[in-house]
């Protein structure tokens, strides 16, 4: 009864309790759809797609095909996405390139209008991609980050967790967590002091995390001497932001 007479359901394909297809909709026979999603007319989700509960999936998003990745050869890679999050109108989110491997979206994320998530890509838990942001391949997007309007993110780059990155941004270099980065290219900025409060964090907190920043991006101190004092802190914050530029592969600019 949850599913319109238009909607086309290929063979295979499993539904969860109480969730509706809208009008004029694909589901491809490898899909797999949990319990008390919205999935609105003329959606299109195919492919190894995984898809838990209570996600809202607006018209005209396409979610489970191939991978743009030219690497791609044969296999069955694809696509898992958590519970609890809405994906926009004429948002795409492709497979993996590799046999076995998924594009991963956790739970709790809004993916707004013409986002794009590419290939192998990771996005933690309430994560916000805003209209038009898109991610090349194997991007990773920590926890409560934003990413705003129109921005760019090349392949292989990774964002810390509450990170903010300005509208009509290019980022090339990774961002660590808790940081600001905005511009062409990218360049970090300051702390993300607003989305730290409003998610809780107390002033002692934001405190040490100021301090973490400002020992490691405002400074002239090599990046050795930089990773010293950062493993002499005696707080979290600081050893997060050690370990986050210790596993650096595209470089974090620091100024």
């Amino acid at each position: 009864m949850n599913i319109h007479a238009t909607a086309v359901i290929e063979d295979g394909a499993k539904i969860g309790k109480d969730s509706v297809i809208g009008p004029f909709s694909v589901i491809g026979p490898q899909v797999i759809i949990g319990d008390n999603c919205n999935i609105h007319s003329h959606v299109t989700i195919d492919g190894n797609t995984i898809i838990g509960n209570s996600n809202e999936i607006f018209p005209y998003a396409c979610i489970g095909k191939k991978t743009q990745d030219l690497k791609f050869t044969t296999g069955n890679p694809g696509v898992k996405i958590g519970n609890n999050n809405s994906i926009r109108e004429y948002a795409t989110i492709h497979c993996a390139t590799d046999d076995g491997d998924y594009t991963i979206i956790n739970d709790n994320c809004l993916i707004q209008a013409y986002c794009h998530v590419a290939h192998d890509c990771i996005l933690e838990n309430n994560v916000i991609l805003s209209s038009g942001a898109k991610l090349s391949g194997h991007v990773e997007i920590g926890a409560h980050a934003i990413i705003s309007g129109m921005t760019g993110v090349i392949q292989f780059v990774k964002i810390g967790s509450y990170a903010f990155i300005g509208a009509y941004s290019k980022l090339t270099s990774d961002v660590p967590h808790y940081c600001i980065a905005d511009g062409i290219p990218a360049k970090i900025a300051t702390i993300n002091k607003i989305g730290l409060e409003r998610n809780g964090f107390s002033k002692e907190q934001i405190k040490q995390i100021r301090q973490a920043f400002k020992c490691s991006f405002k400074t002239d101190d090599s990046m050795e001497d930089v990773m010293d004092k950062l493993s002499a802190m005696d707080h979290v914050y600081a050893q997060q932001l050690h370990d986050f530029i210790k596993s650096s592969t595209k470089g974090i600019l620091r100024k």
